[in-house]
């Protein structure tokens, strides 16, 4: 009888172990539900006619020359964020959700379509790393490069923020321009980690700062955006320059 009632009580603590473990598990970031798109631009060259500069006999002049040109390594996805916080189970019957229409949370883009969440971390400091030059490899930029990822995610102030569990801080950050200038207070771009290392996650913490209130942040062109996504992406010689991110988005 003590035998039977111990098998019992194993099986239930089993069983809600399993079922907690189950819960756990769900809390992490989900796949993006819809993406509307809105509009996609490249610089025109119509905005940068060339300058000119008299050539006469005889004479030797010296110049220094200022121009741009248009980066062949990175993409901006830019926007906002509208979603549902929901309790549902593993079939998707839902319980209840609380809609929220000015969330907070992050924005997550990759060119891996599966990510082990519970496995999140920083990614690693982008000095000289075997994970940074695997990256950069995949999409041919050099080490070297003005542009390259070692250059551009080149800080690590981004705000504290959750991503399922785990509380992530001091991964290597940047920050998109604000009204066509730069700063270092909006907008934060991350890149994190997850598999052992073998996945490199963009992310783009929501601009809505103040919970229960709606904060109207300015984004690089003057319009208000929930976020601004930095991304890598592979335009270099002999390459057409397109490649699939999957997004995620948790919402808080």
């Amino acid at each position: 009888m003590f035998r039977q009632k111990t098998l019992v009580l194993f099986v239930a603590l089993a069983f809600i172990a399993a079922f907690a473990g189950s819960v756990f598990a769900v809390n992490v970031p989900l796949g993006a539900q819809t993406i509307d798109y809105i509009q996609s631009q490249t610089g025109d060259t119509g905005l940068y006619p060339p300058a000119t500069v008299n050539a006469e006999a005889g004479n030797l002049t010296q110049l220094w020359i200022h121009g741009v040109s248009q980066t062949k390594s990175w993409q901006g996805f830019y926007g906002n964020v509208s979603g549902t916080i929901i309790l549902e189970n593993s079939v998707g019957y839902r319980f209840y959700d609380w809609a929220a229409a000015n969330p907070q949370g992050e924005v997550y883009a990759s060119v891996n379509n599966s990510i082990t969440w519970t496995t999140i971390a920083c990614a690693p400091t982008l000095t000289d790393s075997a994970f940074l030059y695997q990256w950069q490899d995949f999409y041919g930029i050099n080490y070297t490069d003005y542009d390259s990822i070692n250059t551009t995610y080149n800080m690590t102030n981004h705000p504290v923020f959750d991503t399922g569990y785990t509380q992530l801080s001091g991964c290597p950050t940047t920050y998109t321009y604000v009204n066509n200038a730069s700063q270092f207070a909006d907008f934060p771009a991350v890149l994190l980690t997850s598999d052992t290392q073998s996945t490199l996650i963009f992310t783009s913490i929501l601009e809505n700062k103040t919970r229960g209130a709606r904060s109207y942040i300015t984004g690089y062109d003057g319009n208000q955006y929930d976020f601004q996504l930095l991304v890598s992406e592979n335009g270099q010689l002999g390459q057409h320059g397109v490649t699939p991110y999957y997004f995620w988005v948790e919402l808080q």
